[in-house]
C-alpha cells in the first residue's frame, strides 16, 4: 500500500505491521499510566557534595572532600544533613529555602552538632558545628559542604 493511494488496499503482511504498532503504542502508553511502574515513580537524586571540615587550633587545614551521595526523596530534608552511624536528627525547621538542625550522635565519638543548609536550584550550601568532648576537653569543629545535583539515581 502506498501513501496516496485511494483504490489501494493493505496487503495481509503490511496489515499485521500496522497492527503490531498500534499495538505495542497501546501497550507502551497503558504501562507509562500505571502507578507502580518506573516511569511513573519519584526518582531519587544524586548529589556531588564537597566537604571541608576546620578545627579551630589546627595549624594545618584538611583537604575538601568530594563524594557522590544518593538522596532518597522519601528522606525529605534530613536526607541532605551529613550524618554517619550513631547520630540521630533530634529536630529540623524549614523557612522557605533555609533549613536549620540538631542532631545527637552516640557512641565512641559522641558529639552534638547545630547547621543549616540553604537551597538553591540544582544546588545547596551547609554548614554545621560539631562539639565533642575528647580526654576531658570540650573540642569545636566546623564542618561546611555544598552540593549540586548530578543526575538521577535509586537509593538503598
Amino acid at each position: 500500500m502506498h501513501i496516496g493511494d485511494t483504490n489501494a488496499r493493505a496487503t495481509p503482511r503490511e496489515g499485521t505491521a500496522w497492527q503490531h504498532l498500534l499495538r505495542a503504542g497501546i501497550l507502551t502508553a497503558v504501562a507509562l499510566a500505571l502507578p507502580g511502574t518506573a516511569a511513573a515513580q519519584a526518582k531519587d537524586e544524586l548529589w556531588e557534595v564537597t566537604t571541608k571540615m576546620e578545627m579551630p587550633g589546627m595549624p594545618m587545614a584538611m583537604p575538601p572532600q568530594v563524594t557522590r551521595q544518593c538522596v532518597a526523596k522519601s528522606k525529605g530534608d534530613e536526607g541532605y544533613i551529613p550524618s554517619r552511624e550513631n547520630c540521630k536528627v533530634l529536630d529540623t525547621k524549614r523557612t522557605g529555602n533555609r533549613v536549620t538542625f540538631k542532631m545527637a550522635c552516640t557512641g565512641k565519638d559522641a558529639m552534638d552538632a547545630n547547621g543549616e543548609i540553604v537551597f538553591g536550584t540544582g544546588s545547596y550550601d551547609g554548614r554545621m558545628q560539631m562539639t565533642m568532648k575528647a580526654e576531658g576537653q570540650t573540642m569545636t569543629m566546623n564542618n561546611t559542604f555544598s552540593g549540586k545535583r548530578v543526575g538521577d539515581c535509586t537509593a538503598s
